[in-house]
């Protein structure tokens, strides 16, 4: 997907485009001013150090994976196990954000299709720091969809090819633009992606198919992919949303939110777009959260 780390841009271009800032008046020795300076430096010492440790946290499962000791599954789930533990880590060690997870447990997850909106280029830090509180301890294995051109960053190249990320080609044309696929390269990760949920992945993917520097103002437009893999796979649809990343009005608190699956599925593309608009483009704007009657009507609706 689009812009979708951090890692794949420079320091200074991150510390140039993400802002975390308090919503003090803005004085220059004001809380608000040590916040956007606390916001920033924790931001690129967290990104320096993502950058020191990652490589270094996978070696145990490389070496395990060249000796035959793990399997080619065994050896993509470890891989992301630790690329999350060291995101989690180094959160703790560096708070440049603060996240409020509320999370969906259960103690016998089934095979699903996790969607997401996509609002910052900070939104994989987020969930890979926060995959076990907001999936569990006994979360299913997980594959994501994402950009291939975040392979031109060595750090995500050496993550996302261990834990055997899928990925697809197409142009950078810009945020707000239709996006231009490589024909081939759709088919490739069409196929990838059967063969991960054969192998028993849950897929996770981004629906608007590219980062939205606006999520305030609305979605960008839903593409149907996740729910064509969904139907196709006869798994059903979880949403996950994110409020707050890199958005200049809420300053450095950020939510992350695991909704219920969709028990009875949706009868058509269009309503998976209603769906994903209603509930993740509400809580994407606003932080506020579906009430029950809303999050029924499209998650347990039978006719």
């Amino acid at each position: 997907m689009k812009n979708a780390t951090l890692l794949s841009l420079s320091l200074a271009i991150v510390a140039h485009r993400t802002r975390f800032v308090s919503a003090a008046a803005a004085e220059p020795s004001s809380p608000r001013t040590a916040s956007v300076g606390v916001g920033r430096h924790g931001l690129l010492a967290y990104v320096a150090h993502m950058c020191a440790f990652l490589p270094l946290s996978l070696i145990p499962t490389y070496v395990q994976t060249r000796l035959g000791v793990l399997s080619k599954s065994e050896s993509e789930h470890r891989a992301l196990q630790a690329g999350q533990k060291c995101a989690r880590t180094l959160l703790r060690w560096i708070p440049f954000m603060n996240v409020k997870v509320t999370p969906y447990l259960s103690d016998d997850p089934q095979p699903t299709i996790w969607v997401s909106n996509h609002v910052s280029m900070l939104d994989t830090f987020v969930f890979l720091a926060t995959d076990e509180e907001l999936r569990g301890k006994n979360r299913r294995p997980l594959k994501t969809i994402y950009w291939k051109g975040l392979d031109a960053n060595p750090i995500c190249k050496i993550l996302f090819g261990m834990a055997g990320f899928i990925s697809i080609d197409m142009a950078d044309n810009g945020n707000g633009n239709p996006n231009e696929y490589n024909r081939s390269s759709f088919k490739q990760m069409l196929n990838e992606t059967r063969k991960a949920i054969d192998e028993g992945f849950d897929i996770f993917v981004l629906p608007e198919g590219q980062l939205n520097p606006t999520p305030e103002k609305g979605l960008q437009p839903i593409l149907p992919g996740a729910y064509a893999i969904s139907k196709g796979s006869k798994r059903p649809m979880q949403f996950v949303g994110l409020h707050g990343i890199g958005m200049t009005p809420v300053g450095r608190d950020v939510k992350i939110r695991a909704f219920p699956p969709a028990e009875a599925g949706f009868r058509d593309a269009a309503e998976f777009q209603e769906a994903f608009t209603a509930i993740l483009g509400k809580f994407g704007a606003t932080g506020i959260d579906p009430t029950q009657e809303e999050l029924d009507y499209w998650l347990k609706r039978t006719e």
